[in-house]
């Protein structure tokens, strides 16, 4: 494995996410959040000061999806295989993550069904660009 073009892959991924999370979460659904008191989600610098800890989750999950890919690479259609196994890893957010979210957090449907949606995008997102930058360690017995 080339751990350095994992890494390269996973920074670029961190930003595509977040520019996709905010376009989706910060503007197209933003205001299906505003209903929820202070105490449901956190706002203003309760948001603020627990921003590390998220940045550093999403981090390692994406590092972890680079790595997946890693394992699984394919020497050809690199984009369409980083694009399926991110759509993989959307719907298994879209469980994990929005369904549980909707059991567990005072949230309405249509939300937990905006996020559901929201995450197969982001993540899809998220593979093709891993599967664009990501390429294996070139090794004397070995030239893709």
């Amino acid at each position: 494995m080339n751990y350095g073009r994992i890494v390269l892959a996973a920074v670029a991924a961190f930003f595509v996410f977040f520019i996709c999370g905010f376009l989706v979460h910060g503007l197209l659904i933003a205001k299906d959040y505003t209903p929820y008191p202070e105490g449901v989600y956190r706002a203003g610098e309760a948001a603020r000061s627990h921003m590390p800890i998220g940045l550093a989750g999403i981090f390692t999950a994406i590092l972890v999806f680079a790595a997946i890919y890693a394992l699984g690479y394919e020497a050809t259609h690199g984009l369409w295989n980083g694009a399926r196994l991110g759509l993989l890893f959307g719907i298994f957010m879209a469980g994990a993550f929005a369904a549980v979210n909707y059991a567990t957090v005072n949230i309405s449907g249509k939300l937990a069904l905006e996020i559901a949606i929201s995450e197969p995008i982001e993540w899809t997102l998220v593979g093709i660009m891993v599967g664009l930058i990501y390429k294996p360690a070139v090794t004397a017995a070995r030239r893709d």
